[in-house]
């Protein structure tokens, strides 16, 4: 008795799902690694810089604006360059959050374990309240693996009630270690150079809050 056309093609089935399932696994895209600008200390680095559980409580406050980005970095995926001009989105390497809110982020967590004052950004607030407004636009975030990592940017500091504080440009570089492939030393560099951009405007608003004038700082 000869076997049906149908039991014939139920092993030829299988066979053909069984290596459609196989080279479907093979182009299955490998998992996705999340990074964020936060080091998980809050406190800058420096000789200005106070411990988040030693900072006295301040009697001000700071409002910290959402930083702007250059909308070439500003994606969920990091960019990085590779050298004449060439840029890489990198879809296996993103940001724990949008670019322009880790930055955020990281300033708001930094100035607040500096000057042990609240961000009360969005938040209502006792009238008679002196609050330092904090703004950052972030003009250069640039990230090379295994060389370096570079940040530049302009940031203001207004008094409210009163006037602008200051208005100051920070530009830096920090060098980036190697890695299998670079992406968390060059995060590592940019974490640094964030760390450094808050302590400067850390170390305005104190300055302004003591009662002196605040400079730019080289």
């Amino acid at each position: 008795m000869t076997r049906s056309p149908r039991r014939r093609a139920k092993p030829l089935a299988g066979a053909v799902l069984a290596a459609l399932a196989l080279t479907l696994a093979g182009c299955a895209s490998p998992p996705s690694r999340f990074y964020t600008l936060t080091d998980g200390t809050g406190t800058p680095t420096g000789s200005a810089a106070t411990s988040g559980a030693n900072a006295p409580a301040a009697r001000y406050a700071v409002e910290v604006s959402p930083v702007a980005v250059p909308e070439q970095v500003d994606r969920p995926q990091i960019v990085v360059t590779r050298g004449g001009g060439h840029v890489d989105i990198l879809e296996e390497s993103r940001w724990a959050a949008p670019l322009k809110t880790e930055l955020t982020s990281a300033i708001s967590r930094n100035l607040t374990q500096h000057l042990g004052a609240m961000d009360v950004y969005g938040l209502p607030r006792a009238d008679g309240l002196t609050v330092y407004r904090v703004s950052t636009s972030v003009q250069r975030f640039e990230s090379v693996p295994g060389e370096q990592a570079a940040l530049t940017a302009v940031w203001s500091v207004r008094r409210v009630p009163g006037d602008v504080v200051l208005t100051c440009r920070f530009a830096s570089t920090a060098p980036a270690s190697v890695g299998a492939d670079g992406i968390d030393g060059v995060v590592a560099a940019q974490r640094q150079l964030v760390d450094r951009l808050a302590l400067g405007i850390g170390n305005a608003i104190a300055t302004s809050a003591q009662g002196a004038t605040p400079h730019c700082e080289r």
